[in-house]
């Protein structure tokens, strides 16, 4: 029973880092509002235990820093479904578990971490150009990111610092924030952000915050793309800042896969050490393919999906080497 459990969950997590082939015919319809004052729209709070609070390594402390926390895109739509999810749906909310689950729990050794339901937008908005439609979409999604972090600050409270971290949709919308909304008080508070899995501008003229240069760094960024040693960077690396997740710096010496303390890929927390390297080039982290039982399902070359859990305990240690190194200075 063990084996086919853990066949069916890499064939889940094989079958998820492939782009889908999906409907454009879809209906712009506004779903509830979400009420952030209200514990029920969040998928992770520190006044409830929740499944942030999963933990699949031993974690000796934490540090009380709170993270916020911004889910990948899981609203695959079909034909004649909505442009944006709607977050007091059940069946929404039961597809966000998984990611938020074996995302959100690789940060949660900084402290508590706050995780909003969001009406994000279809993945459908990556295969169009843009329009009036998939902007309208993609903006209700992140005025509800910007309205659970402006709740989000009233709940820790002033003068805290805190830990960004999201993936996919959720760096687009993270970054969006940064650049628009964070002042020099929240610049200061900023621990680090970890915008992984899209492409974000090394640019302090485009974003507030510089690129974190070595792995004690804070009040900057970390973000990279992960992908196979032979695929063709998607955008030429131009101007796109991206640090290595085993070196945490950005040097393009390649770190061995033997240096990796350990990948979560399994729902059931087990750790694989040693799964994969990394190495950064044009813009993007590359890597040979992941080897372990059932790998031989993972057919793309684009490990999107495994940004942050084949880099798992990497991040882990990261971040706590960065806390510590803050209180010191403190």
């Amino acid at each position: 029973m063990h084996s086919i459990t853990k066949t069916l969950a890499i064939a889940l997590f094989a079958s998820i880092m492939v782009g889908c082939g999906l409907s454009q015919d879809l209906v712009f319809e506004v779903p509830p509002t979400p009420d952030y004052t209200d514990l029920d729209n969040w998928a992770g709070h520190a006044e409830k235990l929740d499944i942030t609070d999963s933990i699949f390594v031993p974690t000796p402390r934490t540090f009380g820093v709170p993270v916020f926390y911004v889910y990948p895109t899981v609203h695959f739509p079909k034909k004649g479904g909505t442009w944006n999810a709607d977050s007091y749906s059940a069946e929404v909310r039961e597809k966000t578990h998984y990611a938020v689950k074996m995302q959100s729990s690789a940060f949660n050794v900084a402290g508590p971490v706050y995780a909003p339901y969001y009406r994000q937008a279809a993945y459908q908005v990556y295969n169009v150009a843009a329009n009036t439609t998939t902007v309208n979409a993609y903006n209700l999604a992140y005025n509800d990111v910007r309205a659970a972090f402006e709740q989000f600050l009233v709940d820790i409270g002033p003068d805290v610092p805190f830990v960004l971290a999201s993936h996919s949709q959720g760096t687009d919308h993270l970054e969006r924030l940064i650049r628009n909304e964070f002042d020099k008080e929240l610049q200061d508070r900023l621990v680090v952000a970890y915008l992984v899995g899209m492409p974000v501008f090394a640019d302090t003229t485009f974003l507030p915050i510089p690129l974190c240069e070595d792995p004690l760094q804070t009040g900057c960024f970390v973000s990279w793309r992960t992908f196979h040693k032979s695929a063709e960077s998607p955008d030429n690396g131009v101007m796109i800042g991206v640090v290595n997740p085993l070196s945490w710096d950005t040097s393009t010496v390649e770190v061995p896969a033997e240096d990796n303390p350990g990948a979560v890929v399994f729902e059931n927390g087990e750790v694989l050490p040693g799964l994969i390297g990394a190495q950064i080039r044009d813009g993007v982290v590359v890597a040979d393919r992941p080897k372990f039982k059932g790998s031989w399902l993972i057919r793309t070359k684009d490990y999107h999906r495994g940004d942050i859990n084949l880099y798992y305990l990497s991040i882990r240690e990261n971040l706590q080497a960065r806390l510590e190194n803050l209180e010191q200075k403190r």
